[in-house]
């Protein structure tokens, strides 16, 4: 496991284990179907056959409708775009700019690909000329010039001079006039200029373009090979600038999120619904006495409810999710995120739950044996792939196949010979029933991860961290998972606590008035 991953939770502030500020004002939450029903229709597409009515959203209930001009809707488009844009870079390590190109068969492609071919070959045409004409040749180095200087940081200003003086336009074309214009002798130079900025991986492109005699083939090759420079530094820049975007955004994020909020206010719109829903969903469960008591297995009452808890609580929801709830609006960009690692650590759970089954079943023959337990994972993992887009039964079902296979493989190998069939049938078996959600070994390895995952959210471990039973053979994996999840939870955190403060303490205020005693 690297050391990133693995240390991923110490990033995680304290401030999750403090009370809000008691003195902040909260809104009212609400959960009435009403407004469910009422928020639904506003996230669903309109009915063409109902266009005259007015949209939800664009109404305020007793008063005048309000409309938004078109400038306003593409400038809240656009803050939206770029608030998703410095969130992306903020919250994911592996971000990188990807050069766009259109898609197959498309009308774009199309004529892109037309105009850059008649381009080269009037230039090929008039290359071909005796003498050669290079009046086409003018616009090829301008470009080339204005993509090498793309490439400079701030420091190259000798550099910078001497490119200016050497694809000087104005020479070059005195230099045509008098037939003194050669045009490989520039080439050689961008050249030459490419393979001082290029990064590493791309010496061999580079050194490539030396072999290429041919005037047309070798301007071709230049561009293409600056268009990736000109990404790799793009990319270099965001590398090194991400801790101060990353501190940058939460002020940003925030400040995008409230205009949001004025809108949403202005429309007549609770633009936090369903985050408070959310957040008084978890409240009630952890004041709820007889979950609290069911829980823990004994008597008692409801334990006193912090701030940071029902936050913590509020969180790990979003790991075992309910598809039929609507995602909160705080989390909305992050939705897609939170979603692919409750479906790894579904898979984490569904193999460490057939590891523990396997191994039980067969028992001392392969006890202990970790370059099987090594096999299986691997295996497993491979079949499980996208588990949550099709028939988990039928997925378990050639899990167990294969996992059968694999242990007779081994028994046999190992001079212990297959196990016998009534065993061979009690593994399938085992193994099959664990689509159950209920399923008690599944549940019991659910449950060990959610608390592992809490435990980091609530403490500061000083040691080594202890791996939950049963996972250590997805150690790497499950690493990685909570160092994802922390991070993004640290983020919203940051981002949106001054809104979850005021939810959280109006739901606080409102437990204690309904508590007190009555005179």
């Amino acid at each position: 496991m690297e050391d990133k991953e693995e240390k991923s939770h110490d990033s995680l502030d304290n401030s999750l284990n403090e009370d809000f500020p008691s003195d902040q004002e909260g809104l009212q939450s609400s959960n009435s179907e009403a407004e469910l029903e009422e928020k639904r229709r506003r996230t669903e597409s309109p009915n063409p056959h109902q266009a005259h009515v007015l949209p939800p959203h664009l109404m305020v209930a007793a008063s005048p409708p309000k409309f938004f001009s078109l400038d306003q809707l593409m400038e809240a488009a656009k803050g939206v775009k770029n608030m998703a844009l410095a969130h992306e870079i903020a919250v994911n390590s592996e971000f990188k700019l990807e050069k766009m190109t259109p898609p197959e068969n498309s009308v774009e492609k199309t004529i892109k690909e037309t105009m850059q071919r008649a381009f080269w070959d009037v230039l090929q045409d008039k290359l071909s000329q005796d003498p050669p004409d290079y009046s086409n040749a003018v616009v090829l180095i301008e470009e080339v010039k204005e993509n090498l200087m793309a490439l400079l940081l701030p420091q190259h200003v000798r550099l910078k001079a001497q490119i200016e003086e050497v694809l000087d336009l104005d020479l070059i074309k005195q230099k045509m006039e008098n037939d003194a214009f050669d045009i490989h002798y520039y080439a050689n130079y961008v050249i030459d200029i490419m393979a001082k900025l290029c990064a590493p991986v791309r010496d061999e492109q580079v050194a490539a373009l030396r072999q290429e005699k041919d005037v047309v083939p070798l301007f071709k090759s230049i561009f293409s090979i600056l268009d990736v420079m000109n990404m790799d530094m793009a990319n270099f820049t965001i590398q090194q600038m991400r801790p101060y975007l990353q501190q940058q955004s939460v002020d940003y994020e925030r400040a995008k999120f409230d205009e949001f909020l004025k809108a949403q206010d202005e429309a007549g719109v609770d633009g936090l619904l369903f985050t408070r829903k959310w957040l008084r969903r978890n409240f009630d469960k952890l004041t709820d006495v007889d979950v609290v008591v069911s829980q823990d297995g004994g008597a008692g009452c409801a334990p006193l409810v912090t701030p940071a808890a029902v936050l913590n609580e509020s969180y790990i929801e979003l790991l075992h999710w309910n598809e039929k709830e609507l995602y909160p609006e705080t989390l909305l960009m992050d939705e897609a995120r939170f979603s692919e690692l409750q479906q790894k650590m579904r898979e984490l759970c569904l193999i460490s739950s057939i590891l523990l089954v396997t191994f039980g079943t067969v028992g001392g023959p392969i006890a202990g044996v970790q370059s099987l337990k090594e096999k299986l994972k691997s295996e497993t993992a491979t079949i499980l792939q996208g588990e949550h887009e099709k028939d988990l039964s039928q997925i378990l079902s050639n899990v167990a196949e294969q996992v059968n296979k694999s242990v007779n493989e081994y028994l046999t190998s190992h001079g212990t010979g297959s196990h016998d069939d009534s065993k061979q049938k009690l593994l399938i078996g085992q193994i099959k029933e664990l689509s159950n959600s209920d399923h008690a070994v599944y549940k019991l390895m659910s449950k060990r991860v959610h608390d592992f995952i809490k435990s980091l959210m609530t403490s500061q471990p000083r040691g080594p961290l202890q791996v939950p039973a049963g996972f250590t053979v997805v150690e790497r994996d499950l690493g990685q998972l909570c160092g994802k999840f922390l991070r993004l939870v640290s983020h919203n955190r940051s981002v949106f606590f001054g809104y979850y403060s005021d939810i959280i303490n109006t739901l606080l205020k409102k437990n204690i008035e309904d508590l007190s005693p009555r005179g």
